[in-house]
């Protein structure tokens, strides 16, 4: 029923949405999780209708991939380090028969970037330096893999091609390249979106 009315374009609170992750994972909706509305927004800036596919860079629980699947067109690939989310986040798209939607249980300096055509980004590395805001403690962090993880993000956006597309929330600019220019900016500018100069 709740991807039956994203599809529709029918109104889903987060707190409906969220029901389909246990208790204690729904503690961290808040902080971690992307809301509905900004998943929808972002889902549709980066496939223009058209079957990008598009990589979420630290999926967490899944929550905008599984949204994004059932109201854009596009193929979405969720990226996450911790087994227990990445396996989270698969049982749900498979249980509720989404197609166009995978999680890979990796971590991002293993995932080559020219597999995919657009790219979403939630600022999936804050906890190695705020850990007072940790997801789980199945992963290191520190201040030092902060950097590294957010220095291979902009190293490898910059290689993509022109005309990428990338959509940032509550995200620092320092991982966005130069080659890149802000196209819209909604939701008190905390989503972005990008694309990068021909």
């Amino acid at each position: 029923m709740i991807f039956r009315h994203i599809k529709s374009d029918i109104e889903v609170r987060d707190q409906e949405f969220d029901l389909l992750f246990p208790a204690e994972i729904r503690l961290l909706a808040d902080l971690h999780f992307s809301p509905v509305e900004v998943s929808k927004m972002a889902a549709r800036f980066l496939t223009k209708g058209q079957q990008v596919k598009v990589l979420d860079i630290g999926a967490g629980v899944g929550k905008f991939c599984l949204v994004a699947s059932a109201c854009a067109d596009g193929y979405f690939v969720g990226v996450e380090q911790r087994e227990s989310l990445c396996r989270m986040a698969q049982e749900i798209a498979e249980g509720h028969a989404l197609k166009n939607v995978v999680f890979i249980h990796a971590n991002i300096l293993n995932i080559p970037f020219e597999e995919f055509g657009a790219f979403y980004f939630y600022n999936s590395f804050q906890e190695n330096i705020f850990p007072e805001d940790i997801i789980t403690p199945e992963v290191e962090l520190s201040r030092e893999l902060y950097f590294s993880y957010s220095l291979y993000v902009k190293e490898q956006l910059d290689q993509m091609p022109p005309g990428t597309r990338l959509a940032t929330y509550f995200a620092y600019h320092k991982v966005v390249p130069d080659s890149y220019e802000l196209q819209d900016s909604v939701f008190d500018h905390k989503l972005k979106f990008w694309q990068k100069r021909a």
